[in-house]
């Protein structure tokens, strides 16, 4: 009996280890580096409405495993040819041990337009991500960016920031108000008459629970192909 005693506790002490291990290897550590290659499509459905179906891998340890997979489609419909709408639905799938899976709609107001000469999108985004453990987190995004010719080359510098905002949560891992804030730069250029193609840094600045701040460095490779 004490002898069954003894081997119940230990596989009792095995298991929450082994949980622990699962929780930290989901959880990214302060200065990680991942790799995100990203693939958009566009379809011109007409004058004023097209599709859209982004979707972005996230690799960590030097390609070897692959973290997450975010796959996003949309409507964009044009009310000008500086402002329009848009509104979609996200999955966010996780691959490592103990992570959450989310998934929801998204909503934007985006805004293009050119400012002495240079190209200037903005975009606001509200996003509804639903978790498989039953919580909700509520959250706005507001991102801009610019692209600056490089000379007479086909290249182009392209710079943006986006800052996230958690508007309401029932996670006890978030909190509401500032909650990240994602800085890029990096190279593109046209590679033919219906894509495109960047190469970048990113830098991801996360608010913890305690107000500090864990920094993850994200290398992008974006493709955008037309599909008129």
């Amino acid at each position: 009996m004490a002898l069954l005693t003894i081997f119940c506790l230990a596989a009792t002490a095995a298991q929450a280890q082994r949980r622990q291990r699962q929780a930290q290897a989901a959880q990214a550590q302060n200065g990680s580096v991942w790799e995100s290659p990203a693939v958009a499509l566009e379809y011109q459905i007409d004058r004023s409405w097209s599709f859209h179906l982004d979707t972005q891998l996230r690799f960590d340890q030097n390609m070897s495993r692959l973290r997450t997979l975010q796959v996003r489609p949309g409507f964009e419909y044009a009310l000008s040819p500086n402002w329009a709408l848009a509104a979609g639905y996200v999955q966010f799938t996780r691959y490592l041990p103990g992570a959450r899976q989310s998934r929801g709609p998204f909503q934007d107001i985006l805004h293009r337009t050119r400012i002495d000469g240079l190209p200037v999108a903005g975009r606001l985004r509200w996003e509804e991500l639903f978790f498989d453990d039953g919580r909700l987190l509520v959250r706005t995004r507001a991102l801009a960016g610019v692209r600056i010719p490089l000379w007479r080359s086909p290249w182009e510098l392209a710079l943006s920031d986006e800052v996230f905002i958690n508007v309401s949560t029932d996670r006890p891992a978030r909190t509401s108000g500032f909650a990240q804030n994602r800085a890029f730069i990096g190279f593109g250029r046209q590679l033919t008459a219906w894509a495109k193609g960047s190469l970048g840094y990113e830098l991801d600045s996360i608010r913890r629970l305690n107000g500090s701040f864990r920094n993850e460095h994200n290398i992008k490779l974006n493709l955008a192909f037309s599909l008129n």
